[in-house]
């Protein structure tokens, strides 16, 4: 099946060493999130308020989707729906769409449709990164076609954008 274009298909990720996302096993005190970054929970906050967000349902347990929901559309991605015919219909609304995770989401994502534009922070050494149990890995967007065409460097980490 050939992958399908859509111009308001975004993806939005963080990544630690490795393309480390988080761990497969959270406590219930991490949230899932293996680093706190204030300046990048901003980030992400600017680019996807007033926009669609995509979640997977695991990782919809970890965030505070209801918080979210205040200034953005939330929806959560279950295995029994017809993914393709819902991207279809949020781009006939002229909705612009972020994949926001976790791996199975962004690994379908990337596998399966061509996406406008990657936002991919990558945290830089500094921050302190919990352990992972069950570490979760980004693929490399960059085998999948995707290049850099934006760079910007905060306190804290630094923003990519990528495009095919």
């Amino acid at each position: 099946m050939e992958k399908k274009y859509y111009k308001n298909l975004k993806m939005i990720v963080c990544v630690g060493k490795d393309n480390l996302i988080g761990d497969r096993t959270p406590d219930e005190n991490s949230n899932g999130m293996l680093w706190h970054i204030k300046e990048e929970l901003m980030y992400f906050k600017e680019r996807t308020i007033g926009n669609t967000v995509l979640f997977g349902g695991t990782t919809a347990k970890y965030v505070p989707v209801e918080l979210m929901r205040k200034n953005r559309e939330v929806i959560v991605l279950h295995r029994t729906m017809d993914v393709p015919k819902l991207i279809e219909d949020l781009t006939l609304e002229n909705k612009t769409i972020f994949v926001a995770g976790g791996y199975s989401i962004y690994k379908y994502f990337l596998d399966n449709f061509e996406i406008d534009e990657i936002f991919l922070s990558t945290i830089k050494d500094s921050v302190e990164v919990k352990e992972a149990v069950e570490p979760l890995y980004l693929p490399n967007v960059e085998e999948y076609g995707y290049k850099v065409v934006e760079k910007k460097e905060y306190d804290e980490f630094i923003a990519y954008v990528y495009k095919k």
